[in-house]
């Protein structure tokens, strides 16, 4: 049984109420610095299991797709080097490696023995990475939260479970930069076969009980 957990794009330009902080964030995403002390909770909670972390990172520059695309959709963001790359306090990796979007023939040996990996990105979608998908591929359950769910956050999910994972998204631990595409997403979701935990449940062990109840069925 080998179970995930999976951070997506935690960084200051996404989490940082700016009005709060008085610090310039590119893209602050509505409500995300409510969902900070549940990230920060099953962040140690994985840590204290010795769960692997896997996630996301945008990582990026000028020349990037997703910034020039119809002048926009969104600003430059998660700029590489920069204070509003990096991750927030609350989920900041102790010992990280950063998968950058390149072939790496000797991936395997490069994460040997690594409890925090992150697959760095220039679009929406952390398979654009094809690290992501060659690592993701083998995995089994995965625990999924960050943001943004109408973005980021669906698109890892929609994109796990294509490749069979059972995949289980924390409620109240994804924040969307609108509620109407929001929702639409965790319906997609949803759909596509997901299930939805919030962080106590996660905490007390349900996703854990869900996966053993499976797991006796199949057997």
């Amino acid at each position: 049984m080998k179970i995930t957990f999976y951070d997506v794009d935690t960084q200051n330009d996404f989490m940082v109420d700016p009005d709060i902080h008085q610090k310039p964030t590119a893209l602050y995403i509505p409500g995300a610095e409510h969902i900070r002390k549940n990230l920060e909770k099953l962040t140690n909670f994985a840590r204290d299991n010795n769960y692997l972390i896997l996630g996301s990172v945008d990582a990026h520059s000028k020349e990037d797709k997703e910034l020039k695309r119809n002048n926009g959709p969104f600003p430059d963001h998660c700029m590489k080097g920069t204070w509003g790359q990096e991750k927030i306090s609350e989920t900041k990796p102790l010992y990280p490696i950063y998968i950058e979007n390149k072939t790496i023939d000797n991936l395997e040996k490069l994460i040997e023995d690594k409890n925090e990996i992150f697959f760095e990105k220039q679009d929406v979608d952390v398979f654009t990475n094809l690290n992501a998908k060659n690592f993701l591929k083998t995995l089994n359950y995965v625990v999924v939260y960050g943001v943004a769910t109408d973005y980021c956050v669906k698109a890892a999910v929609l994109g796990m479970l294509k490749l069979d994972l059972e995949v289980f998204v924390v409620e109240d631990a994804i924040a969307g930069i609108t509620i109407e595409e929001s929702d639409r997403a965790i319906e997609e979701i949803k759909d596509a076969g997901a299930y939805f935990f919030t962080t106590e449940e996660v905490l007390k062990g349900k996703v854990l009980k869900h996966i053993r109840a499976f797991e006796g069925i199949i057997q």
